[in-house]
């Protein structure tokens, strides 16, 4: 099953998904362990594509097949864009059980990266005051607490005393890899790999006709860049400490469309 879906971003997406969608995505993600193949991001601009980078499109789709963690469920978005960029292709692996776990709390999705970023800074185990959660988002103090009062009505917070605490089951869903095609600039390749690298987990550039490869291969290792020829790794990608609310904004928008689709796909008696 390969289900295909435009990615379009609210701040709050209040459509719930009714428990017969929810049984279905449990048997698309956690029986099947699907392959979800989404459609190219509604908000990117208009797709420039070298002729000879998209040679690379099956080696980018071979090596996002064999990541870790993609035979418990795998969802690929081409011409994503993220934070900061659009990616090639974002590949999330380990979907399956995160994605019914999300759906399961039947709270809105929180695409919004200024309300992710907050939510990130929350715990769900410990009270945050709005203070300083106004100091280390750079906003004041009356503009953190009118942000935490709206996800409290949607539910993706809960005033705890005098502060508040996230929601459980808000959490970046599976791993992200940002993977990258370039012909053989792999500078520019290096320098867009580490701009995703803010939103996502792990970053890789994969190159057709590189030049001087072992030159270069110190300094994708030096940074946990991945680096490929083709589908063959020279360099794994290294997982690492991603923005929380990028991150998390990420997810959520990702859950969102997931859910749609999942919702548009499944069988009508």
């Amino acid at each position: 099953m390969t289900p295909s879906a435009a990615l379009v971003p609210s701040p709050l997406h209040t459509r719930r998904t009714d428990p017969l969608a929810r049984g279905y995505a449990d048997r698309v993600f956690l029986e099947s362990h699907a392959l979800v193949e989404l459609g190219e991001s509604a908000q990117r601009g208009q797709r420039f594509s070298p002729i000879r980078e998209r040679e690379l499109d099956p080696a980018l789709r071979s090596l996002a097949l064999r990541l870790p963690g993609a035979e418990q469920g795998i969802v690929l978005a081409p011409e994503f864009r993220g934070a900061r960029g659009v990616v090639d292709l974002l590949a999330v692996t380990r979907v399956g059980d995160r994605f019914a776990e999300r759906i399961a709390t039947d709270i809105p999705f929180v695409t919004s990266e200024a309300d992710s970023a907050l939510l990130a800074r929350l715990s769900p185990r410990a009270t945050r005051t709005p203070e300083p959660l106004g100091r280390t988002l750079g906003v004041t103090e009356r503009q953190t607490l009118s942000r935490l009062r709206t996800l409290a009505r949607a539910r993706a917070a809960q005033h705890s005393g005098r502060g508040y605490r996230r929601a459980d089951g808000l959490d970046p869903i599976g791993r992200a890899y940002a993977l990258e095609a370039k012909v053989h600039d792999w500078r520019q390749g290096l320098s867009q790999a580490f701009r995703y690298a803010s939103w996502a987990d792990a970053v890789g550039v994969i190159l057709l006709e590189p030049s001087d490869v072992e030159a270069v291969k110190s300094q994708f290792r030096a940074m946990r860049i991945g680096l490929a020829i083709g589908d063959s790794w020279l360099v794994r990608p290294v997982i690492g400490r991603p923005d929380p609310g990028r991150r998390l904004a990420l997810s959520e928008q990702l859950a969102s469309t997931i859910a749609s689709t999942v919702t548009a796909a499944q069988p009508r008696h």
